[in-house]
């Protein structure tokens, strides 16, 4: 009898009582095995004074950290090729990030600014400044973009590890379907944990938006994260079942709890089955209307998983990641680059392309030159398509790069945070104007400019002007329809 039937069976009465955690389903599925107690996230660490004549070997120590991350990190990279479907593709994604983060970063300039200014040791330096860092991100507003501070924690973490000399504990290892209980797992962590041998995770941090959440889906592993309290609660090879769909943590479970959820398992697999093959049926209700489902996207990697769902278009693609943990603003050929990709990955079905939609008085720092605080509520002041509108590079650079994707299929353009007709006319004027530019220079674009649509968003004691919907186009933030803008 093989560990996971041992579990499922639970004989005997004596077993602890059932213990049930609740958290967010990040990953769907239900997993049950014995459970893997990870080590704590946090590493111990103090603060050093150091002499003045000590601050160069300080920085050399740190220097020294930085060069062994990346080579680690490049090591993982060359492992990550192995992973399967879009698993892949996301790891080396987000890797590539980590890598940029170790380069001449915010994070780098600032631990090193901060250990001789502050004359502290290098392991302190990094906690002070990713603690500046994620106040900045968590002042954006968008939980998305609010969740990349987890990135840098990982990196910042990564570093402390290699000063301290303390080396990982690796998950990929593990055997007999463990359900992995930690404080936190990184994506690095998810990335190398075999489905075939790990049965799931939950963890005490994390969220629906950061990439551990991603890679677990990509995988296919049940994962449920931000669990209160979940590592005071477990101990290590007592039974665990996870639901990574209603996010929920059982620890001891009873049997008659085991058999429900492996019943509701069972269902879930036939359900899957089922979907399957309905996923390419037609949408039609019975009195003849068709109805469409797309999908939003995040990140390119998401793409796959959309087309194999059977989505019949991309109803929304944010384009805030290109901005995030860089130094530089993307080129218009990196852009067009990753719509491009998406447009033609859908392959001739329409996808909407939104316009950069941060701002308020914290910004990603590649933006952070455009930033002001000069308004009461910074919620309704620099951002969005406001932003776009005040500094055209921006928005001229993203309209360039989406126009050279509209030449491989359909492109529709969403604008954000639009409360007024004049910022939607501005706009409508702006893609023209994009669009004479890059006819100039022989540059492919489609003869009919995408349709532009908007997300009205407005504070509910700003005036709002009723327009026709014949003169301009609504797309809700919820319901995401879109509907073609006369030129007028």
């Amino acid at each position: 009898m093989s560990r996971i039937d041992q579990i499922d069976t639970i004989e005997g009465t004596a077993a602890p009582k059932e213990q049930r955690l609740t958290g967010i389903g990040v990953s769907p599925g239900i997993a049950i095995g014995p459970a893997y107690i990870g080590e704590r996230g946090d590493l111990p660490v103090e603060e050093t004074a150091i002499q003045e004549a000590g601050i160069e070997a300080e920085r050399t120590r740190f220097a020294e950290a930085v060069a062994l991350s990346v080579k680690q990190l490049r090591k993982l990279k060359t492992r990550a090729t192995a992973l399967p479907g879009s698993a892949a593709d996301e790891l080396s994604y987000l890797l590539d990030a980590h890598l940029a983060m170790l380069a001449n970063s915010r994070l780098v300039r600032g631990v090193n600014q901060r250990i001789a200014r502050q004359r502290i040791n290098a392991e302190r330096a990094i906690q002070l400044e990713i603690e500046e860092i994620g106040k900045s991100f968590a002042a954006i507003g968008d939980p998305y973009l609010a969740a990349r501070i987890d990135d840098i924690r990982v990196v910042g973490t990564r570093l402390i590890r290699n000063l301290l000399k303390k080396p990982y504990v690796a998950y990929s290892s593990l055997t007999g379907g463990a359900i992995i209980l930690a404080e936190e797992i990184t994506p690095g962590d998810t990335a190398l944990m075999d489905p075939r041998r790990i049965g799931g995770f939950a963890a005490e941090f994390g969220g629906p938006d950061g990439h551990t959440a991603i890679l677990a889906r990509a995988l296919g592993l049940p994962a449920v994260l931000a669990v209160p309290a979940l590592l005071d609660r477990a101990r290590g090879n007592a039974p665990v079942l996870i639901d990574g769909t209603k996010g929920v943590v059982i620890i001891d479970p009873s049997p008659q709890t085991v058999e429900e959820y492996r019943a509701r398992r069972e269902e879930l697999t036939r359900e899957r089955r089922v979907l399957a093959r309905l996923r390419r049926m037609p949408a039609v209700t019975r009195d003849g209307v068709e109805i469409v489902l797309e999908a939003n996207l995040e990140l390119p990697v998401e793409l796959e998983h959309a087309i194999a769902s059977g989505a019949m278009g991309l109803g929304l693609v944010r384009s805030e990641f290109l901005y995030m943990n860089r130094e530089e603003l993307p080129s218009e050929d990196e852009q067009y680059e990753f719509f491009a990709s998406l447009v033609r990955g859908m392959a001739g079905r329409p996808v909407t392309l939104r316009t950069l939609d941060v701002g308020g008085d914290k910004m990603p720092e590649t933006l952070a030159a455009y930033a002001t605080a000069d308004t009461a509520n910074p919620a309704l002041g620099l951002r969005a398509i406001r932003l776009s509108l005040k500094e055209r590079k921006l928005l001229d650079t993203q309209f360039a790069a989406m126009l050279r994707a509209a030449n491989h299929g359909p492109v529709r353009i969403l604008l954000p945070l639009v409360s007024t007709l004049s910022e939607l006319v501005r706009a409508r004027e702006a893609l023209e104007q994009v669009a004479r530019r890059l006819r100039r220079r022989n540059v492919a674009i489609p003869d009919t400019l995408p349709p532009l649509g908007v997300m009205i968003e407005v504070s509910s004691f700003t005036q709002v002007t009723v327009v026709p919907a014949s003169t301009v186009s609504i797309a809700g933030a919820n319901c995401m329809r879109l509907i073609s803008t006369a030129k007028n």
